[in-house]
């Protein structure tokens, strides 16, 4: 529940889950695949938690995250060295170090490309994305939502990606229709040159009006969330 309230960013839902996740520990050997995956992302929600608090325990349990999948990335770079690095650059945003986390995030989405996760690439750049928005680099920010929003879709992910065409819209402006984000149809195909400024176009998209979101990421978690 934290993870999909982190994709879907209903930030108070998030915060509540993450409370009740951090005073749960697994030190079961045999949920060691679960134990990475909940350390993971309950570090990037612990990060996030903190650059809206500036509550020292986020940034605490963010760091013991990230000093975990190092450890762990040591034994299988290939499963967890893009996580590390994905933590490590949002532990860089954290502390405004601004030239270490525009490094970190390229080293974040260029080895989840290589080791083929799709979905991790796609959520590191997404978070790049947020971050360059945050620093004033909108040009860079648009770049890496456009990476995102196509991975989302490849994922399978249809409704994130086409919520986060929304969230770009609302943050940098209606998206001129040479723009290279496009808004997929459900079929894979865009139809971006066929719509209005900035203007999705049901006319033709079998797509219903409200789609269950929590229910196609669960499903790309499940069904897609490994490497390929």
């Amino acid at each position: 529940k934290m993870y999909i309230s982190f994709m879907l960013r209903e930030y108070e839902q998030m915060n509540a889950f993450a409370e009740t996740f951090f005073e749960f520990n697994l030190r079961t050997w045999t949920l060691m695949y679960h134990d990475t995956a909940h350390s993971f992302y309950g570090g990037l929600v612990s990060f996030w938690m903190y650059r809206q608090s500036n509550d020292p325990k986020w940034a605490s349990r963010g760091r013991k995250a990230l000093i975990a999948m190092k450890k762990w990335s040591e034994s299988s770079a290939h499963n967890f060295q893009h996580k590390a690095y994905l933590l490590e650059a949002e532990e860089a945003f954290c502390n405004n170090d601004i030239e270490s986390a525009k490094s970190l995030y390229e080293k974040a989405v260029s080895t989840a490309r290589e080791h083929r996760f799709i979905n991790e690439e796609a959520l590191a750049c997404e978070l790049a994305g947020n971050f360059f928005l945050e620093v004033e680099m909108k040009d860079t920010a648009m770049e890496y939502f456009m990476q995102a929003h196509q991975r989302y879709h490849d994922w399978g992910a249809v409704a994130k990606s086409n919520a986060l065409f929304e969230f770009v819209q609302r943050a940098l402006g209606p998206l001129s229709v040479d723009s290279s984000l496009t808004y997929p149809n459900d079929d894979g195909n865009d139809n971006i040159n066929q719509r209005k400024r900035g203007a999705p176009n049901h006319q033709n998209d079998s797509r219903p009006d409200k789609v269950d979101s929590k229910a196609v990421i669960t499903y790309g978690l499940v069904n897609g969330g490994t490497n390929c």
